[in-house]
C-alpha cells in the first residue's frame, strides 16, 4: 500500500516536525510505503486557467513543473496526507497552490451537489483517501473552525484533523480513520 505526504517546506516548525515524525511512523507501522513531497514557493507554478488539463492533454496538467509528479503520485496513492499550516484559518498558500492544481484529476463539467451548489464531476472511479491535518502553535478556537469548515464545504471526501502537539491525540483520531481508496462519491 501506498502513502504520500504532502507539506508546505516553508512552514518547518518544530510542530510540524513533531507531527511530520508521528504520522510517518505510524503510517509505516501500518504497512504503507510512505512517499514525502515538500512543497515551496518556487516549485509549483500557479494555474493560469487554461484548461489544458481538460482539452490538450486530459487528465494531465500543461505546466511542467513539480505537479506533474505530485499527481501521478496522488492518484496512485492509497492514502495522501496533507500537513498544513493553519495561516489566518486557511491552508498556507503553498498547500492552496497545490490543492488549485489538481484539478485534472476532475472532469470539466458541472453536477449540481445535493445540497444545490456545483462541483466537478470525478474523472476516475475511485481516488486516495485523503486526509488534512492542520497544525499551528496556539491556535485559536475561531482559525480551527474556520479551518475545518472551509476544508470540509470545498473539499468532499476529505478528513480534517487538528494537531496542536498532542501526539496520543492525533494519533488515536488518526487510528480512527480508514486507509484505503475511497469511490468518486458525490
Amino acid at each position: 500500500m501506498q502513502a504520500l505526504i504532502i507539506s508546505d517546506k516553508e512552514y518547518q516548525t518544530k510542530t510540524f516536525t513533531r507531527l511530520n515524525q508521528v504520522l510517518s511512523r505510524s503510517i509505516t507501522e501500518k504497512d504503507f510505503k510512505v512517499k514525502e513531497t515538500q512543497i515551496g514557493r518556487n516549485d509549483l507554478a500557479f494555474c493560469v486557467g487554461c484548461f489544458g488539463c481538460w482539452v490538450k492533454k486530459p487528465g494531465e496538467c500543461v505546466i511542467n513543473d513539480a505537479m506533474t509528479q505530485i499527481n501521478y503520485d496522488f492518484i496512485n496513492s492509497d492514502v495522501v496526507v496533507y500537513l498544513c499550516p493553519v495561516v489566518f484559518g486557511q491552508f498556507s498558500a503553498n498547500i492552496k497552490n497545490s490543492f488549485d492544481r489538481w484539478i485534472p484529476n476532475i472532469l470539466p463539467f458541472f453536477e449540481t451537489r445535493r445540497d444545490g451548489s456545483t462541483m466537478h464531476p470525478a474523472r476516475y472511479s475511485s481516488y486516495p483517501k485523503q486526509i488534512i491535518i492542520g497544525y499551528g502553535d496556539e491556535l485559536s478556537d475561531e482559525d480551527i473552525t474556520l479551518f475545518i469548515d472551509v476544508t470540509t464545504k470545498h473539499r468532499q471526501n476529505v478528513d480534517v484533523l487538528i494537531y496542536q502537539g498532542d501526539d496520543a491525540e492525533i494519533l488515536q483520531a488518526f487510528d480512527n480513520l480508514t486507509l484505503k481508496k475511497v469511490g468518486a462519491l458525490q
